[in-house]
């Protein structure tokens, strides 16, 4: 608020005070100047302008703490900025750290040369997801996300892309190559290394219990399974649970897995990446068992089959013979694991303390009944099929390019 003033000084006072010998007769015409009749002469005298800024002294203030507040966010949220970097490089380095004592002990304890195992499985199953990844983004948000569930496939895949645009369709891409080097690493290699230990176990027991039945190849077979699942499930769980966040949940989909992990242990704790076990070992331990095994068996009888009506095994068979028994491997491995995997989504896509048996309950209970437990399956097969033939495919590669004989022979 400006308050202006006008004063009539003389043009000889000093400090715009009026003169004192001026005479009392004075007149004031149109422009603001006043004529001062004295001893017939006429002086004229300027209009000072005294400008007030008592009116703005609020405003001054207001504008002054309204800068100060303004710095005051900008350097917290530099600060906060800066802690949540220092955390996200804490957290890379305590999960480097993890890794590289799983790898040396797991590799410490298993016998020489079995590297080669650990090292096919871990490139093979890491690869066949990475390239993947669109297909299992459907998969899981028709899962999660109630819009998408009545729609198709196709329909599905471009709702996602006009609501996030292209690059929506590899989210998570990097836990899942992460999370599946190591997954199928520690998979393939308990798998393989644990098959002499598994067979002389039951040999034992059943020569103890007069059970000739239970010294059989496909119950060690199972047996390798399930104790091969059970382990990549824990490496696997933590990577799943932050792909799955990341896929269905648009927070965490702009940030680097590292930022998405330390986001979800800030806001739910630690419990956030470990809460999916229980549904990952429903997941993943019927889906090792019917792949690997279902695959081993496939092509050891196929083999077994052509030699006995006589057929060479060329370089041909040997490219033929793991590609059917993959394909039927990947279709049993979808149906038994899909269950587990509809859990799986659904626990970790939401935040809060429900876990796995209480989700399965409110499946049951819902208008789909067990059949809840196949929603999304369609473009899992998809997925399944196209991840378990070529898995398999460069898992049976790798393992002679290091000097292992081909799965089945």
């Amino acid at each position: 608020c400006l308050r202006i003033a006008s004063f009539p000084t003389s043009s000889t006072s000093a400090l715009g005070v009026a003169d004192k010998q001026s005479s009392p007769e004075e007149t004031i015409d149109a422009n603001g100047h006043t004529t001062i009749e004295n001893d017939g002469s006429h002086t004229h005298e300027n209009t000072e302008i005294r400008v007030s800024f008592e009116g703005l002294a609020p405003l001054v203030e207001t504008d002054l703490h309204s800068i100060q507040s303004t710095h005051n966010h900008d350097v917290k949220s530099e600060t906060s900025d800066t802690v949540a970097r220092k955390q996200e490089r804490a957290l890379l380095a305590r999960v480097s750290v993890l890794f590289s004592i799983v790898v040396f002990s797991v590799l410490k304890i298993s016998p020489s040369g079995s590297w080669r195992y650990y090292l096919a499985g871990g490139i093979c199953a890491s690869t066949s997801h990475a390239i993947t990844t669109p297909i299992d983004v459907v998969k899981t948000r028709q899962q999660v996300d109630p819009i998408l569930q009545g729609k198709s496939m196709w329909k599905a895949t471009l709702a996602i892309v006009k609501q996030g645009g292209p690059f929506a369709l590899l989210a998570g891409l990097g836990p899942t190559a992460l999370g599946y080097l190591l997954e199928g690493g520690i998979k393939f290699g308990i798998y393989e290394v644990s098959k002499p230990f598994t067979q002389r176990f039951l040999a034992i027991i059943a020569a103890f219990l007069s059970l000739p039945g239970l010294d059989s190849k496909v119950i060690s077979l199972t047996l390798c399974g399930l104790i091969a699942g059970a382990a990549a499930s824990l490496m696997l769980s933590p990577m799943e649970a932050l792909r799955i966040r990341m896929v269905s949940d648009s927070e965490y989909a702009g940030k680097s897995s590292i930022g998405a992990m330390s986001l979800m242990i800030r806001r739910e704790g630690i419990s956030s990446i470990t809460k999916g076990l229980p549904a990952m070992l429903l997941k993943q331990v019927p889906y090792t068992i019917t792949k690997n095994c279902s695959f081993d068996i496939f092509t050891m009888s196929a083999y077994r089959i052509l030699r006995g009506m006589g057929y060479a095994l060329t370089a041909n068979v040997k490219i033929a013979v793991p590609l059917l028994s993959a394909v039927a491997a990947a279709v049993l491995s979808c149906i038994s694991s899909h269950p587990g995997d509809m859990l799986l989504s659904l626990v970790n896509a939401h935040e809060g303390p429900k876990r796995t048996r209480d989700f399965a309950k409110e499946i049951l209970h819902g208008e789909d009944g067990a059949r809840g437990f196949f929603v999304g399956i369609k473009p899992r097969f998809l997925h399944v099929i196209l991840i378990v033939t070529v898995q398999l495919m460069i898992y049976d590669f790798a393992k002679r390019l290091v000097g292992i004989a081909a799965t089945g022979l």
